[in-house]
């Protein structure tokens, strides 16, 4: 069984060093990452950080939220949230209401603030949870 992190994130999202921080974080070799594929922004640049260590992306334009659920299992989403846009916005309020654990990384024209990090292994504490 592999495990999917849903990624979302603004299309003007720049900032490549926090993407590349939060995906070291939850970084699993057997780990899919889902993508709504935006040509641009925060999936463009998920999708090439996690490509590049050798993971595995699957693309859905649009297409991975259908009748009130999420349909491809994801356990974890990480969302790039640029001056409170409203798409990626919206996703990370989808996510959570089917109940997964998600993080947001915001970020305006002025500043980026950053969650606080943990010591946390989320494979390690999902699988223990039974997920």
């Amino acid at each position: 069984m592999y495990r999917r992190l849903l990624i979302t994130g603004s299309q003007l999202w720049t900032e490549t060093t926090m993407i590349r921080d939060a995906l070291a974080q939850v970084w699993h070799p057997d780990t899919i990452m889902m993508s709504g594929a935006c040509p641009r922004g925060a999936d463009t640049l998920c999708e090439s950080c996690w490509t590049h260590s050798g993971g595995r992306v699957d693309r859905y334009p649009a297409q991975w939220y259908q009748g009130g659920r999420f349909r491809l299992g994801a356990v974890r989403c990480l969302a790039f949230v640029l001056d409170n846009s409203p798409g990626a916005s919206h996703t990370v309020d989808l996510a959570r209401r089917a109940g997964i654990w998600t993080t947001v990384y915001r970020a305006n024209t002025t500043s980026v603030t950053v969650p606080v990090a943990g010591t946390v292994d989320v494979w390690s504490d999902l699988a223990a949870a039974g997920l």
